[in-house]
C-alpha cells in the first residue's frame, strides 16, 4: 500500500476524485482476436520531447481472445544513446498514480540515467489514460462512518460496499475483476514484447513494487536489474497490514513532534504537538471540524489523520504546523456531514485496486472493534492511519481478492535492490527489513531519514541506486545513507 503511496486514502480518494475525472470511454473494446503486442510511438500530445503509444493487452490474461484495452505508454529516450545501457521500466505507485504523467512532469530521475537508459513508463491498467476504474462520484465522496467508537456499523458498511462496487462495474465493466497486481506485471510482459527487448531494468516505487514483486515472480529471466523504493510487503494479513501501517504513521509523527520541539523555526516550537493533535481528534469526533478546502463539510477522524499524514511524505514538516494552527483557530461550531447517496456521475476512484491484492479478513462487529482498539494502541496519536479505511471498505468488498497476501516466490531473478527510509508513514522500514529477508539475493539500503520513496532524497541515495542500475554494482550489506 503505498501501498503506498497507497496507494488508501480517503482525502488521497477524495482529493483525486476531482483531479482525476478524465473522459475515457466506458466500454472496454471488444476485439474477439488474441492481440499481439505492438507499439506505434509518436510525439505525447501535452509535451512533444517524449514519445508517447498504447499497447493492447486483454482485460481478463486467463482469456486472451476476449475483450481488449490499450495500456497507454511514455518513452523519454536516452540523452547519450551512444553510451545507452538498455531500457529502464518506471512502475508508479498510489495505487491510481499515472506513470505517463510523472514523466511528463520530468520524473525523479538523475541526468545520468536519463543519459544511460530509454526511460519508459505506463498508466497501469484502470488509471487515467488506461481505461480509468470509474465508479459512482456520490457514493466515492461520501462514505459512512468507519470509527466503530462513533457509532459505526459494519453491515452499514458492506451494504455500501456492494452498492459501491456495483456502480464501479457500472461505470468501468469488466476490468474490475482484472485490477490486481499480476494482471498489472503480465501487462508490462506485453509491454517488453513490444518493446522488442530480451530483459530489461525496472524501478519501482510504493504501490508499484506489488507490480514488480509479481513480475520477478512470473518473468525473473526477463529481468536485468529490479529497484524496489518503498516497498510493500504483501506477506502481511490485514491485521498485520493494519499494525505496521499504523506503527510507520506514528513514528513518523513523532519525528515531525521531535524537530517541533527542538527546532525554534518550528512555529508550534514550545507546544505539545501531539496534544495539538489529540484536541483536534476529539473535535473532529465532535463533528465541530471543518474540511478546511471546503468550509461547510466537516472533517472526520480519519480525514484528519490522513490530512496529517500526507504532509509526512515529502515531509512538508512546516506545512504541518500551518495545517495544525489553521485546524486549531477554527470556531468550534457544529458541520452537518453529508449523506451517503449515488449522485449517477461517474469519478475516477482506487479503491478496487486495493482490493484486488489485499485481504482483511473482519468477522464482525466486535471483532472490528477489537481490530480498532489495536489500531489506536498502535498509533497513540493519530488513532488510525489511511490504511484503516480502505482494509475496512475491502473487508466488506463483494468478490474476493484476485492475487491474494503471500510471500514472494522468486527464484531465478537477478540481485534485487530494496531501499527504504527509516521513517516511511506509508511504507513502514519493517516492512523493507521482511520483503529483504524473504526474497533470495536481495540487498536492503536504508536511507535513515524521513518521507515516502527514497532514491532521490541525497546524493547517497541517488548514486548507490544508478551504480546498480546502469553497472549492476549493489551496496554492501547494511548499507545506510545519512538524512538529509
Amino acid at each position: 500500500m503505498t501501498i503506498g503511496a497507497m496507494v488508501f486514502r480517503r482525502t488521497m480518494f477524495s482529493a483525486a476524485i476531482v483531479a482525476a475525472l478524465v473522459p475515457a470511454t466506458l466500454v472496454a473494446c471488444t476485439s474477439t482476436s488474441s492481440p499481439t503486442p505492438t507499439l506505434n510511438w509518436r510525439s505525447c500530445q501535452e509535451n512533444d520531447g517524449f514519445d508517447c503509444a498504447t499497447v493492447t493487452v486483454p482485460i481478463d490474461w486467463a482469456d486472451r481472445d476476449g475483450a481488449t484495452i490499450d495500456i497507454a505508454v511514455i518513452r523519454d529516450k536516452a540523452d547519450d544513446p551512444a553510451r545507452k545501457v538498455g531500457t529502464l521500466v518506471a512502475l508508479p505507485g498510489g495505487p491510481g498514480s499515472s506513470g505517463v504523467d510523472d514523466l511528463l512532469k520530468g520524473g525523479r530521475f538523475s541526468p545520468e540515467l536519463r543519459a544511460r537508459f530509454d526511460i519508459v513508463s505506463l498508466d497501469p491498467r484502470g488509471v487515467q489514460r488506461s481505461h480509468p476504474l470509474r465508479c459512482d462520484g456520490g457514493l466515492a465522496a461520501h462514505r459512512p462512518n468507519m470509527v466503530p467508537d462513533l457509532g459505526g456499523r459494519l453491515d452499514e458498511i458492506r451494504s455500501y460496499a456492494r452498492d459501491f462496487a456495483a456502480s464501479c462495474r457500472e461505470h468501468t465493466g469488466a476490468l474490475v475483476d482484472h485490477l490486481d497486481a499480476v494482471s498489472v506485471a503480465r501487462d508490462v510482459e506485453a509491454l517488453r514484447v513490444a518493446l522488442g527487448v530480451d530483459r530489461f531494468s525496472v524501478y519501482s516505487r510504493s504501490y508499484g513494487t506489488m507490480f514488480a514483486q509479481a513480475y520477478a515472480e512470473l518473468f525473473p529471466q526477463r529481468l536485468r536489474a529490479l529497484l524496489m523504493d518503498s516497498v510493500d510487503d504483501h506477506s502481511l494479513d490485514g491485521r498485520g497490514f493494519f499494525a505496521t501501517e499504523a506503527r510507520g504513521g506514528q513514528d513518523a509523527f513523532d519525528e515531525f513532534a521531535a524537530w517541533c520541539e527542538r527546532d525554534r523555526t518550528c512555529a508550534l516550537h514550545g507546544t505539545d504537538v501531539h496534544r495539538i493533535y489529540g484536541d483536534l481528534f476529539d473535535r473532529a469526533a465532535q463533528g465541530t471540524l471543518h474540511d478546511s478546502a471546503d468550509p461547510n463539510r466537516a472533517m472526520g477522524p480519519i480525514d484528519l489523520s490522513i490530512k496529517v499524514t500526507q504532509r509526512l511524505y515529502r515531509p512538508d514538516w512546516p506545512g504541518l504546523t500551518v495545517d495544525l494552527q489553521a485546524l486549531a483557530a477554527q470556531p468550534a461550531t457544529p458541520v452537518q456531514s453529508a449523506a451517503v447517496q449515488r449522485s449517477g456521475r461517474p469519478a475516477a476512484t482506487p479503491e478496487a485496486f486495493v482490493c484486488a491484492d489485499w485481504k482483511f479478513d473482519i468477522a464482525d462487529q466486535d471483532d472490528w472493534i477489537r481490530q480498532w482498539h489495536e489500531q489506536n494502541a498502535a498509533a497513540p496519536t493519530l488513532r488510525a492511519h489511511f490504511a484503516w479505511a480502505a482494509g475496512t471498505l475491502c473487508s466488506a468488498w463483494p468478490t474476493a481478492a484476485q492475487n491474494p497476501p503471500h510471500r514472494p516466490r522468486i527464484d531465478g531473478a537477478p540481485p534485487i535492490l530494496v531501499i527504504n527510509g527509516r521513517h516511511d508513514p506509508a511504507a513502514p522500514y519493517e516492512w523493507a527489513t521482511r520483503v529483504a529477508a524473504q526474497i533470495p539475493n536481495s540487498t536492503l539500503l536504508t536511507y535513515d531519514g524521513w518521507g515516502h520513496g527514497s532514491y532521490d532524497r541525497t546524493p547517497c541515495t541517488t548514486n548507490a541506486a544508478d551504480r546498480y542500475l546502469i553497472d549492476l554494482v549493489i551496496p554492501a550489506p547494511s548499507t545506510h545513507c545519512a538524512a538529509a
